[in-house]
């Protein structure tokens, strides 16, 4: 036999095993991957209050059907889709941190809920809102509520969004303790808009706005405010009888009763030991353009 022949039949040889043994193992994956012992045929959802579990495990069932390049079944145990499956979950309105855990052939769902704390609204003229979680983060868009359940954040010159934060964690923490030191004191708060400078401008149920900053911590602000209040002149001040306090300059407060700040002149009262300055008609009128 001719050396060429041989070393052919050699070559033809060499490549039917290989062709051989890869059909052996494209089988053997084929048929394995699709043992029943192996296949996830139950979705387990566990966790929320509020969130559908029938939604949520309708959503993984669909991220488990089909197949990887058209060959092993997405239900395979050792290679389900886990990053798809978490994305698919975290989606879902209201789901925070969901885990994915698989026990034998059940794939097991488990996640936080998101809790509202508050609203976050675009403006007067575009009132969607979103709801914000304790971190001021909001996780889904809030229906048309009516009446005073939540306080509304508005971020001037932002619209409200999901999967966004209304301002820093921090800043958002100080707001919300504004708005619990006033509440203390029966000063409930409607709505707060807050600037670039993160001034934030106060509406109180009833009436009245307080503009504050958050350059001062809220207990100081709040201190002030019941410093005003405890002035004879001032007893009266209740939200709703009074345009506007300025609380974002330290001991120099600006109160307007109504109508144009440049009439009034605000005492000297003592905050702290210091005195608050007199406010000229000049002073107010400048504040006045502050906001």
């Amino acid at each position: 036999m001719r050396h060429e022949t041989k070393q052919l039949l050699v070559n033809l040889a060499i490549g039917l095993g290989i062709f051989t043994l890869l059909a052996l193992v494209l089988s053997g994956v084929w048929f394995g991957s699709r043992l029943d012992a192996i296949t996830i045929d139950q979705v387990i959802v566990t966790g929320g209050e509020t969130v559908s579990h029938a939604q949520v495990q309708t959503a993984v069932e669909a991220e488990l059907e089909g197949l990887y390049l058209n060959f092993i079944p997405r239900r395979f145990a050792w290679l389900y889709p886990y990053d798809e499956i978490v994305a698919t979950v975290s989606e879902t309105p209201r789901v925070k941190d969901p885990v994915i855990e698989r026990t034998k052939k059940a794939l097991i769902v488990t996640f936080a809920e998101y809790e509202p704390v508050a609203l976050w609204c675009s403006d007067a003229e575009l009132p969607a809102c979103v709801f914000l979680d304790e971190n001021g983060y909001g996780f889904a868009a809030a229906p048309d509520l009516a009446g005073g359940s939540y306080t509304r954040y508005v971020q001037i010159g932002q619209l409200a969004s999901t999967s966004d934060l209304f301002t820093d964690a921090s800043d958002f923490a100080l707001l919300q303790e504004l708005v619990d030191l006033l509440e203390a004191i029966d000063w409930p708060v409607a709505r707060i808009e807050l600037d670039q400078a993160r001034d934030a401008f106060v509406s109180l149920v009833g009436g009245g706005e307080l503009k504050v900053s958050l350059a001062m911590m809220p207990v100081d602000t709040v201190d002030n405010l019941q410093t005003i209040r405890e002035a004879e002149q001032y007893a009266d001040l209740v939200p709703g009888n009074f345009a506007y306090i300025d609380l974002r300059f330290g001991n120099k407060v600006f109160v307007s009763r109504e109508g144009d700040p440049a009439d009034l002149e605000v005492p000297e009262i003592e905050i702290d030991g210091e005195e608050i300055e007199n406010a000229t008609s000049s002073e107010a009128a400048v504040d006045d353009s502050t906001e």
